[in-house]
């Protein structure tokens, strides 16, 4: 038995909407005609609304990857913090060594994930948990100068 005429109409705008809510397409255009369109449909108007809706002003850079890169390296003596931009490396600080890292092996921070560099067994070169001084190396370094200081610089009124 045919279902009732009522749900018909439903079942044709089915792809209708898939496509609306898969692909972005507009309500009003017909399924079969986005689907053939390939690359010609792409030119226009379709590709200019495919970025994402974050238009970047006239004559303003891209986004960039930060080029500080921040480490942590086990010696034969412990292990320090520094930080890499460029040709320009930071004085190491003395840290406590993660019981994991071994003599050669440094951690580098990519993110919210440390990964483990290890020259002598490539195949200790995974991702791993950061250990919390390097953390907060790149997180003292993001912060402005004066982030904790208060709104009046620690003045009193009156006095």
């Amino acid at each position: 038995m045919p279902p009732p005429t009522s749900q018909r109409p439903l079942a044709g705008l089915l792809p209708v909407l898939l496509s609306g809510v898969l692909f972005g397409v507009p309500f009003g255009v017909p399924f079969g005609v986005i689907a053939c369109q390939g690359d010609a449909g792409r030119e226009g108007g379709v590709a200019e609304a495919s970025d994402g809706g974050a238009a970047l002003p006239e004559g303003a850079p891209a986004p960039r990857r930060p080029t500080r890169h921040y480490h942590l390296r086990r010696t034969d003596d412990g292990c320090e913090i520094f930080w890499i931009d460029g040709d320009l490396v930071s004085a190491s600080q003395a840290v406590v060594c993660p019981a994991d890292l071994e003599v050669g092996e440094r951690l580098r921070l990519t993110g919210k994930t440390c990964l483990r560099e290890s020259a002598q067994t490539p195949a200790r070169a995974v991702p791993v948990v950061c250990p919390l001084p390097l953390m907060n190396m790149e997180k003292a370094d993001r912060a402005p100068p004066d982030a904790g200081a208060p709104p009046d610089a620690g003045k009193r009124d009156g006095g």
